[in-house]
């Protein structure tokens, strides 16, 4: 009997210890090379997402759109998506492949652009993430279309200003999905033809954007998106759950509706080993609440999927990257995906990040780095 009892406080222990909250990024993150920063010559590089193929190669799904002034004569106010403000009408996603997680990574194929219909997702293809569920790959995205009654009655708003809202709430998310890496390159997947989440005028109010979804302790879905809610001045996360990872998602609860804790691109997942959910996120306030600089890379954590807050060891990276040439200060540190090993860890972190404003810069990546994807390695072993 007295055997019995103490196996079962070493099991209570053990679940105690293993259900801990101590994942700390600023052990295991590493020093970044700048030989490997992803980016292209004639396009602004952002928002990956990586997943390991049946071929042992890395897949990068991330957002590109081209530098320059729009042409298109489709809008006559067309000039409000110049530069890097293009990533609103022209964004599309790309995919990149690479032998070893960190690269180099080299471009093969556009999978989502815009076709000139009328669909939901005419215009933009933004905010990829791609994951695998079961035997089958799903490509989250966001996407708009265009309507003009949008804020047509708002005097408070400049002209400009009311006529980016007309594109920009009209974000929905969407997915395609395909039971291989490379029927996405092909273009074999499947692409329903409705939207997977869109404001409900009930609680989610003009966007659904920045989706992230996992599989959680319960066997169902869970997503975590951002979404406006009234009379907060600041955008909201919202969770969804669904019984497939492209079913219908009720949503279940709002996240931090505080400003203080105001919070934007998402990556979600469920670490096992610590029977917890954690977010990587990037913090949207200067009150310091959660990490102690607007724009650094901040974690939050729930036990439930449901009820969220700041993780005990809530920052991830400030806004910099610590190279073995010294520490480089970014303008942007943004859209972190974490790359969850066979083992359910963390095993790298990407972002897109600039060290220079994107959008007052010079438009040549290369020249001054004005937008990339950086990838760190994490160790868990390391001390």
């Amino acid at each position: 009997m007295q055997k019995l009892k103490l196996v079962a406080i070493f099991c209570l222990i053990h679940f105690i210890a293993s259900a801990q909250d101590n994942l700390d990024f600023q052990k295991i993150i590493g020093q970044v090379d700048t030989s490997e920063f992803f980016s292209s010559p004639d396009y602004y590089t952002w928002c990956s997402s990586v997943i390991k193929g049946e071929d042992g190669k890395y897949y990068m799904f991330y957002s590109r759109w081209s530098h320059g002034n729009r042409t298109d004569t489709d809008d006559p106010m067309n000039y409000i998506f110049n530069g890097f403000s293009g990533w609103n009408k022209y964004s599309e996603i790309a995919c990149a492949v690479a032998d070893k997680i960190d690269g180099p990574y080299k471009y093969v194929a556009t999978i989502l652009k815009s076709k000139g219909n009328n669909d939901w997702d005419k215009f933009t293809f933004h905010n990829p993430q791609i994951r695998k569920f079961k035997k089958t790959y799903y490509l989250y995205y966001i996407s708009n279309s265009y309507d003009p009654t949008l804020f047509e009655n708002d005097t408070k708003k400049t002209k400009d200003w009311k006529h980016w809202l007309q594109y920009n709430c009209t974000q929905k998310i969407g997915v395609v999905k395909a039971n291989h890496i490379a029927d996405f390159i092909n273009g074999k997947y499947i692409k329903p033809k409705e939207p997977l989440m869109q404001p409900d005028n009930v609680k989610t109010f003009e966007v659904t954007t920045n989706p992230t979804v996992t599989q959680g302790h319960d066997g169902r879905y869970y997503m975590m998106f951002k979404s406006r809610k009234p009379n907060v001045g600041n955008m909201t996360f919202w969770m969804a759950v669904s019984d497939t990872p492209d079913g219908k998602f009720t949503i279940v609860s709002d996240v931090f509706t505080n400003a203080d804790m105001a919070c934007e691109d998402p990556c979600m997942w469920y670490d096992k080993k610590r029977k917890r959910y954690y977010a990587a996120v990037k913090y949207y306030s200067n009150s310091k609440k959660l990490v102690p600089q607007f724009g650094a890379l901040a974690l939050i954590t729930s036990e439930d999927g449901v009820n969220w807050k700041g993780a005990q060891n809530p920052l991830i990276s400030l806004r910099e990257l610590k190279t073995k040439d010294g520490i480089i200060q970014l303008a942007h540190l943004e859209r972190p995906f974490v790359y969850i090993d066979e083992k359910g860890q963390p095993a790298a972190l990407f972002a897109a990040a600039s060290i220079k404003e994107p959008s007052q810069g010079g438009e040549h990546p290369t020249a001054d780095y004005n937008s990339f994807v950086v990838c760190f390695k994490l160790n868990e072993n390391k001390k």
